[in-house]
C-alpha cells in the first residue's frame, strides 16, 4: 500500500512539473527574446502591433463649396461634382412638388463613405402640403470596401477621408516648404524618366509589359540607387541613406535643416500597368504617403505588390552618402 502510494505520489509531482514547464514556456521565450519555433514567423498585418499614434491633420482649409446648406468643402472634388451633378442636382432638388430643399452629407463611422439626408416641405396643392419629407438616405458615396480586408486596422491611410485631407495638406507644404517642393520636384522628374521594369519583376504575372521609349527601367532597387546617386545635388539634402527589405528598397533622406524625409519613389511614381494589355498607364496622382515627414504614416500606409507585407515597417539600413 506504501508503495502503491509513494508511486501515485511521484506520478502527481511529475504531472505539475510537466504542467509548469507546459505554462511557462511562452513567458520564458519572452524573457529570453527567443521565438517560438513552433509558432509561423512569417510576416502578416495580423502581427502589427499598435505601437503609435495615427497620422491626423489639424486647421486644415478647405475650399467653400455649399449646395442646398450642405458644406461639400469636406469631400474630394469627384465627389463633390457627383453630388452637385447627379445625386442632388438642381432637378432633384427643385421639383415641383418641393419647396425650401435643404441637405446634410457627412463622413461615414469609418470614413470611407459620404452618407446623406435630403429634405423638402411639399409644396401647396400636394398630398401632404406644408409637411416635411425626407429622401437621399440610400444614396452614398464609396471608397474601396477591400481595403479593410487588405490592410488591417492599417487601412486608416487608404480611406476617402484620410486621402483627401492627406492631398491638402500636401498641397499646403508645397507652398510653405521650400525644401520640400525641392525634393518633389526632383521626384517627379526622375519619375518622368524612369520606368517601372515590370519584365524583371518576378511578381507580376500579367502579360508583357509594353515599354515606353526613351525611358530608363528599373525595378525598385534601381530606384533607390539612382536616389542615392543623385539626391545629394538638392540644396536641402546634406545625406541620404538608402534601406531595404526582401523584395524592396527605398531611401531615407536627412535635410540641412534637421528633419527626416521619408522617400520611396517607386511607390511614390504615378504609373501602373494593365495586367491585360500590358500597356502602361500613367494615373492622375502620385503615392503622396510615399514621400513624407510622418514615419508612422511612410510604415503602413502601404504593402508590397500581390503581398501583405508592409516593407517599410520590415526594412533595415543598408548604407548612407553624406555631403561633402
Amino acid at each position: 500500500m506504501k508503495v502503491r502510494i509513494f508511486d501515485l505520489a511521484v506520478k502527481f509531482a511529475f504531472l505539475v512539473v510537466c504542467a509548469f514547464l507546459f505554462f511557462s514556456c511562452d513567458f520564458l521565450l519572452d524573457m529570453l527574446d527567443v521565438e517560438d519555433p513552433d509558432e509561423d514567423s512569417s510576416f502578416d498585418i495580423s502581427d502589427i502591433e499598435y505601437n503609435a499614434e495615427f497620422v491626423q491633420f489639424n486647421n486644415l482649409s478647405f475650399p467653400k463649396v455649399m449646395h442646398y446648406g450642405a458644406d461639400l468643402g469636406i469631400f474630394p472634388k469627384r465627389a463633390r461634382d457627383w453630388i452637385i451633378n447627379t445625386a442632388f442636382s438642381q432637378e432633384r432638388m427643385e421639383r415641383e412638388f418641393m419647396r425650401n430643399s435643404s441637405l446634410k452629407a457627412w463622413w461615414s463611422d469609418d470614413n470611407n463613405s459620404i452618407l446623406f439626408e435630403a429634405s423638402y416641405t411639399v409644396a401647396p396643392g400636394y398630398v401632404g402640403a406644408g409637411t416635411i419629407s425626407k429622401w437621399g438616405e440610400a444614396a452614398r458615396w464609396n471608397g474601396s470596401s477591400s481595403i479593410f480586408d487588405t490592410y488591417g486596422e492599417y487601412a486608416y491611410y487608404q480611406t476617402l477621408r484620410f486621402k483627401y485631407e492627406h492631398s491638402l495638406f500636401v498641397e499646403n507644404l508645397l507652398k510653405n516648404d521650400s525644401a520640400f517642393k525641392e525634393i518633389i520636384d526632383f521626384a517627379k522628374k526622375l519619375s518622368s524618366e524612369i520606368e517601372y521594369d515590370w519584365r524583371n519583376f518576378s511578381g507580376y504575372q500579367g502579360a508583357p509589359a509594353i515599354r515606353t521609349p526613351g525611358k530608363t527601367y528599373e525595378v525598385c532597387d534601381g530606384y533607390a540607387r539612382i536616389v542615392s546617386e543623385r539626391a545629394l545635388e538638392l540644396n536641402s539634402v546634406s545625406s541620404v541613406q538608402r534601406w531595404t527589405s526582401v523584395g524592396h528598397a527605398w531611401n531615407v533622406l536627412k535635410l540641412t535643416d534637421g528633419r527626416t524625409l521619408y522617400f520611396d519613389l517607386t511607390w511614390f511614381d504615378n504609373e501602373s500597368i494593365d495586367a491585360q494589355t500590358g500597356k502602361i498607364i500613367q494615373t492622375d496622382d502620385y503615392g503622396w504617403e510615399n514621400i513624407t515627414f510622418f514615419e508612422h504614416l511612410f510604415r503602413f500606409s502601404n504593402i508590397g505588390y500581390g503581398s501583405k507585407v508592409f516593407h517599410h515597417n520590415i526594412g533595415s539600413f543598408h548604407s548612407e552618402r553624406v555631403k561633402n
